[in-house]
């Protein structure tokens, strides 16, 4: 018998203050690095998928970023 199964593990990289493209407001804007791992018998193995968001904190609006772009 196999136990396996998938889950997104989130790491806080650092917090930037960006103008907001949804509400317009200049805030605080955590930066976070989500990596889709694989998992067997609970313990994540293989990295599926990397994505770098970025979310607003005045209206919570989250989008995709590329890290090297990100100052």
């Amino acid at each position: 018998m196999l136990i396996f199964g998938w889950g997104w593990r989130v790491t806080h990289l650092r917090t930037l203050t960006l103008r907001c493209p949804h509400c317009g407001n200049t805030a605080a804007h955590p930066l976070y690095k989500r990596v889709l791992k694989l998992s067997l018998f609970f313990i994540p193995l293989i990295p599926l998928r990397v994505k770098h968001t970025v979310q607003c904190t005045a209206c919570a609006t989250s989008r995709a970023v590329d890290p090297a772009n990100v100052h």
